[in-house]
């Protein structure tokens, strides 16, 4: 498996990745000073979402609390794509940590506005902020809405990426991030303390529920696995007997609904590993970010796709694959030339 995304900046060079990650502080400019930016709007969206069948962006200006455990600094609404579908809420990410004992980068408390940029048609969002804990550590996430030729099968979704850039003068070893997909808000799908049932994993080619698969806790609430070949094995599972014994083929996680005619598919490439808690209810896909020594930078991306057709030859289809590779043979590339300043 290529985890080798760590790379040293290059002024001379154009970074070609595959996305527009960096153009998130453009348009952040952009939209602050010709008032795209309409936080009223957005609560509107959010009243409206459930009567939409278009995937799109908001942030909801009010989602804030006194309790750092329920503060969601980083939170993205995702509109499903289906009637009254409800809404998928992204904790982009719920944290950031470095150390195998969990040091800080970014966490879902901490004490900054939303930043999140959304354009004004609500498909893209991007967001360019300075680790509190760390001077000089950039993070960036960027969400874009896929164009209906820009996957070969019967699904929508959404592109989302990554990087982490240290220009501090620490390195910052065994990197972990935990990206939340919370789907409580998706109409039909599993509540608060559901049995694993309908969150799936894919295990030497098969699809299988999280609930059929063992660990040394078979009545915990919360379950983890290992990407097959990732140098890191930290899940947050092992210490609530949640680990999955057998690694998992990639990055990629499933959640249906009760019924199992609805699916949201969560895959990112290089991938770590994957968790599930019943009680949020939330899964996750987590990708790969390795050390950084000062100077470097690492990203990772993904796809979350919506679909009521087969997973099977989705999945099959993204074993191996990079997602670059992927959008660079379409005709709406999200390649674009990139430099950090």
């Amino acid at each position: 498996m290529n985890q080798m995304n760590v790379h040293k900046p290059d002024a001379k060079r154009a970074n070609s990745y595959g996305i527009t990650l960096f153009m998130c502080s453009t348009l952040a400019l952009f939209l602050s000073l010709f008032g795209c930016i309409d936080k009223k709007s957005d609560s509107i969206l959010k009243e409206t979402s459930s009567s939409s069948n278009n995937i799109f962006f908001y942030t909801d200006p009010n989602k804030k609390s006194i309790d750092p455990e329920e503060l969601l600094t980083y939170g993205l609404f995702i509109n499903a794509p289906w009637e009254k579908g409800g809404f998928l809420y992204l904790n982009f990410p719920e944290h950031l940590e470095y150390n195998p004992v969990g040091n800080t980068i970014l966490r879902h408390y901490d004490s900054i506005p939303n930043p999140w940029i959304i354009s004004p048609d609500k498909k893209q969002a991007s967001f360019r902020v300075e680790s509190l804990a760390l001077k000089d550590v950039y993070v960036e996430s960027f969400a874009r809405v896929l164009d209906g030729n820009d996957f070969p099968f019967d699904a929508q979704g959404v592109h989302v990426a990554m990087r982490i850039i240290n220009r501090g003068s620490k390195t910052l070893p065994v990197i972990r991030p935990l990206i939340c997909n919370q789907f409580t808000d998706l109409t039909g799908f599993p509540q608060s303390h559901h049995d694993f049932q309908h969150n799936f994993i894919v295990i030497d080619d098969q699809i299988i529920a999280l609930a059929d698969l063992p660990t040394k806790d078979m009545k915990t609430t919360f379950k983890g696995c290992v990407v097959k070949g990732s140098s890191q094995r930290d899940t947050r599972a092992e210490k609530n007997g949640g680990l999955i014994e057998k690694d998992m083929d990639m990055a990629l996680s499933v959640v249906t609904s009760m019924d199992n005619e609805r699916k949201v598919i969560f895959w990112w490439t290089p991938g770590k590993s994957m968790i599930a808690n019943a009680f949020i209810p939330c899964i996750h896909a987590d990708p790969y970010f390795g050390t950084l020594k000062p100077g470097e930078e690492a990203y990772a991306e993904g796809l979350i796709l919506f679909t009521e057709g087969e997973i099977k030859p989705i999945v099959k289809y993204l074993k191996n694959k990079r997602l670059t590779s992927f959008l660079n043979n379409n005709k709406h590339s999200f390649n674009t030339q990139l430099s950090i300043n």
